[in-house]
């Protein structure tokens, strides 16, 4: 399902705490897309996001890196 951009989701966003995060990027991949700062697979966080239970996401996560849901 794809996660509407909206500022209320934005609030709910984990990125910033996932291993695989680079300091500095936008984070809420799932939402915008893949980083442009080409991220590694270093562990992935995105199951535990509020975001990820609301809107029924699945999959490996890694929206940093696979962009975002659909």
């Amino acid at each position: 399902m794809e996660v509407p951009n909206t500022q209320e989701n934005m609030s709910k966003c984990i990125c910033g705490r996932c291993p695989s995060y680079i300091q500095g990027d936008t984070g809420a991949f799932c939402m915008t897309g893949a980083s442009d700062k080409g991220p590694s697979q270093k562990g992935c966080f995105c199951d535990d996001c509020e975001i990820w239970s609301e809107f029924s996401l699945s999959g490996e996560g890694y929206y940093c890196i696979n962009g975002k849901a659909s």
